[in-house]
């Protein structure tokens, strides 16, 4: 039955890192109760390449689909399956070619002939679990961490974890509502509901969770309920789910908190009763961060039972268009097929429109007859300009225009909305901002900013804005001086935990001598901000409030073309920076450590464990000065194109990049990075051989590409005699290599996959590969003279890899 942890157990087996190590490519795709093979197989084919294709048919999508996975060992889970069409699945076994190259499918389904048509691996039937079991996860949810528990209380909630029939589900939502109620009667109440005598099969709804429901405080019901309108396994994102939120009107006026923070209020409550599951902050572009979140398909059955099943073009409020061609009603809300102008005027009662990616190429005019309008996503879409009459909505609240790549303007009476409080721009190609919008005082989300030279389009329009979350800054070049610049009011924004600002690196600077003044006016409210970015910038010298006083809290950073600057600010003194990226710059040290802000110079970078440097011709190494505590955190390395470089000793760090020039001493300073697991070099164009001592002291190295090495004539025998960890070995595009050493194979005892492409002049394999009984998988393209020796059963090189089960030569 439902609830029971069929999907827990799967996301336990694919997290584990034995399984992510032995399977490639590992997909997971939701089928729920429409068995579609096309949908499937697009799903399957979108999360391996991270993209979506342009074709439409089936036969397509199964080729693509075949040339992603052959050779493969991947493992495939379907999770929440409810269709047993044995013909239906076994067309789709053969497309995936199951069991070939110890492949494996994994289903989670309530149907126990699936698991036998499908799978490799065998059907395994979940039990309820212990009453104790149960107990603990009641517990967990509705005392927390409470020292001193009414005995009256646990009493009753051992009652009432025993009507939860042993389902994990039941047992944590009940906890998490109890977790908010006190009294032995509140108890009491949960535990004699008739609700339990309600009659249970595998379809309906678990007495449990209708009691959640019935429990939950009146102003959260509605929001719950609206959760039904995205489809089943919809990962979700918060800050758009609280917006839609404030278009239905659901969230009630809380004192003088802001409508976002009542949402977010709402939000907490309902995931700590269990109704939002799988809660992970995404990133964007190493920085931003994005909460998404799940509904377990049996709390969105819930919601969907409880949400309002008449539909009719009076009381529609919300519709969605999807291009995909799916269609839904429910509620109040809709999902259309298509767009068509006669859309708009027949649901004059709007309050959400969505046409994200729907291709559309004009917005028609009749916009502004929606008067109710709240809320409407044109994100992805072709159009080049926006109606005036759009501005008549006054009632809008959120407008968002992202990647709207060929959208340059905006209207001219954009200050007119009013009610306005979420404008989202990124993405967008625009060529001045909307005049006056510093008008729109209720205005809390403005993504993006492009500075103007006239009254109205200046800095000057931020001043009295309160936003929230990210802001990027754009084309600083046109801000005069100081005194303008302070107009942005910046340090006031204590709400804004993201700040980009950018100089045009295109655009002539006429104001570059007063840049250092602009820059230091332009500074945030202090230990608010938790990603920075300066993008163009010309002064001599970054700004003094990049210090611990005000970027205590920033976590990361990112300084990219600003060339002038010969010596960086002190960032190994900021306590949580975790992502340092630095790209294009004359500094030669990423720290001089010549520090006169009291703060130790011996504990350096305290939290980095990312940091990025790309063309800084100049840079000799990361600090001036050494000291035992610095770079404690330092996890991954990406260096691009600084060929001077010297690694110090860094003992944490498990993966590093580098590409492009690297002299002798800088490669062999590779050896001071002794836990390395991974490394990646490639596109060196002068480098023939490697050093000696580069990878001696390298025992944990495991994954090892070299790649774009267009002078490299040969890999040492000693290079690789001592990497006995090493499993996986790339080697690319570095045509005069002619051999692989053959005493060096020696010693990778662990190698299981080794791949060689696009290296012409390879004549042979190593005699030794016959001997390494751990390599599984042998993959060589674009070398001709080894492909005539590998020839199969009859080539002169067959029998050194005829043990290897996964072959593919060209």
């Amino acid at each position: 039955m439902g609830g029971l942890g069929k999907t827990t157990l799967a996301q336990m087996v694919i997290n584990d890192q034995r399984v992510r190590e032995h399977f490639n490519p590992i997909t997971w795709v939701c089928v729920s109760v429409d068995f579609d093979e096309k949908r499937l197989i697009k799903l399957i084919v979108g999360n391996i390449e991270k993209s979506s294709l342009d074709v439409e048919d089936l036969a397509s999508f199964q080729k693509k689909l075949q040339e992603l996975l052959n050779g493969k060992r991947y493992l495939l889970v379907l999770d929440d399956v409810w269709n047993d069409d044995q013909e239906k699945w076994a067309n789709l076994r053969a497309v995936l070619n199951v069991g070939a190259s110890g492949a494996s499918v994994l289903t989670t389904t309530r149907l126990e002939k699936v698991g036998s048509i499908m799978g490799t691996l065998q059907p395994y039937k979940l039990s309820n679990l212990s009453q104790e079991d149960c107990w603990l996860l009641f517990m967990q949810r509705a005392f927390g961490h409470q020292e001193q528990i009414n005995p009256n209380l646990v009493a009753i909630g051992k009652e009432i974890v025993k009507k939860c029939g042993g389902v994990p589900l039941a047992a944590k939502t009940l906890g998490g509502i109890l977790r908010f109620k006190r009294e032995e009667r509140e108890w009491e109440h949960v535990r004699d509901s008739e609700i339990w005598n309600l009659p249970q099969d595998e379809s309906s709804i678990l007495p449990a969770l209708r009691l959640s429901y019935h429990h939950l405080p009146h102003t959260l019901r509605q929001c719950f309920v609206y959760c039904a309108v995205f489809p089943k396994d919809t990962k979700m994102e918060k800050e758009n789910l609280i917006a839609l939120w404030m278009a239905h009107g659901f969230l009630l006026p809380k004192g003088k908190l802001e409508p976002e923070d009542v949402g977010n209020e709402v939000w907490n409550e309902l995931y700590f009763r269990s109704f939002f599951q799988e809660v992970e902050e995404e990133k964007l572009v190493k920085s931003d961060r994005v909460t998404y979140f799940k509904m377990h398909d049996l709390i969105h059955d819930l919601a969907t039972s409880l949400f309002s099943s008449s539909t009719s073009s009076s009381n529609t409020r919300e519709i969605k268009v999807n291009c995909y061609g799916d269609t839904m009603s429910i509620g109040f809300a809709e999902v259309v097929s298509s767009y068509c102008p006669s859309l708009l005027k027949k649901f004059l009662s709007l309050r959400v429109l969505n046409l994200s990616y729907s291709e559309l190429e004009e917005l028609p005019s009749s916009i502004g007859d929606l008067v109710h309008l709240r809320y409407l996503n044109m994100c992805g879409n072709n159009i080049c300009s926006l109606p005036k009459r759009l501005c008549k909505l006054q009632n809008l609240q959120t407008l968002d225009l992202r990647y709207c790549n060929s959208l340059s303007c905006m209207p001219k009476q954009t200050s007119k909305l009013g009610s306005l409080r979420n404008l989202l721009l990124d993405g967008c190609l625009l060529t001045s901002m909307p005049p006056r919008i510093g008008s729109l005082t209720c205005l809390k989300t403005l993504s993006y900013f492009l500075v103007g030279e006239k009254k109205g389009y200046q800095l000057g329009e931020l001043r009295n804005l309160n936003l929230y979350g990210s802001i990027s800054i754009a084309q600083l070049e046109r801000v005069k001086n100081d005194t303008e610049a302070k107009e942005a009011n910046l340090s006031a924004k204590r709400n804004l935990h993201s700040l980009s600002m950018s100089w045009d690196r295109d655009e002539p600077h006429r104001y570059e001598s007063e840049e250092v003044k602009i820059l230091e006016v332009l500074k945030p409210y202090p230990n608010i901000l938790k990603s920075l970015k300066i993008t163009g910038f010309r002064g001599i010298r970054l700004p003094a409030w990049i210090n611990h006083s005000v970027l205590g809290k920033v976590v990361s950073i990112k300084i990219e073309c600003c060339i002038n600057c010969s010596v960086l600010p002190p960032f190994g003194e900021l306590p949580c920076l975790e992502i340092l990226e630095l790209h294009k710059g004359s500094a030669e040290y990423v720290e001089e450590n010549d520090v006169q802000s009291g703060v130790s110079t011996r504990r350096r970078f305290p939290s980095l464990r990312e940091l990025h440097i790309s063309n800084f011709r100049n840079l000799k190494g990361l600090l001036k000065k050494e000291g035992e505590e610095q770079f404690p955190m330092l996890e991954e390395i990406e260096i691009q194109y600084c060929p001077m470089l010297v690694f110090p000793n860094l003992p944490f760090v498990k993966m590093l990049e580098i590409s492009g020039e690297a002299d002798a001493r800088g490669l062999s300073s590779i050896s001071n990075l002794s836990t390395l697991t991974s490394l990646w070099i490639a596109d060196n164009y002068k480098v023939t051989s490697f050093p000696e001592e580069m990878f001696k002291s390298l025992a944990n190295l495991r994954y090892l590409t070299i790649s774009g090495l267009q002078n490299l004539k040969e890999l040492p025998t000693s290079c690789l005699a001592s990497l006995n960890a090493l499993e996986y070995l790339y080697i690319a595009c570095c045509d005069p290599l002619e051999s692989l050493p053959e005493e060096g194979l020696e010693g990778l005892t662990s190698l299981t996959l080794l791949s060689v492409r696009s290296c012409k002049m390879l004549k042979s394999l190593p005699e030794g590969l016959q001997h390494r009984t751990a390599l599984t998988s042998l993959t060589v393209y674009g070398s001709p003279q080894v492909k005539k020796r590998c020839e199969k059963g009859i080539g002169e090189d067959w029998h050194k890899i005829a043990h290897i089960r996964n072959v593919n030569i060209d």
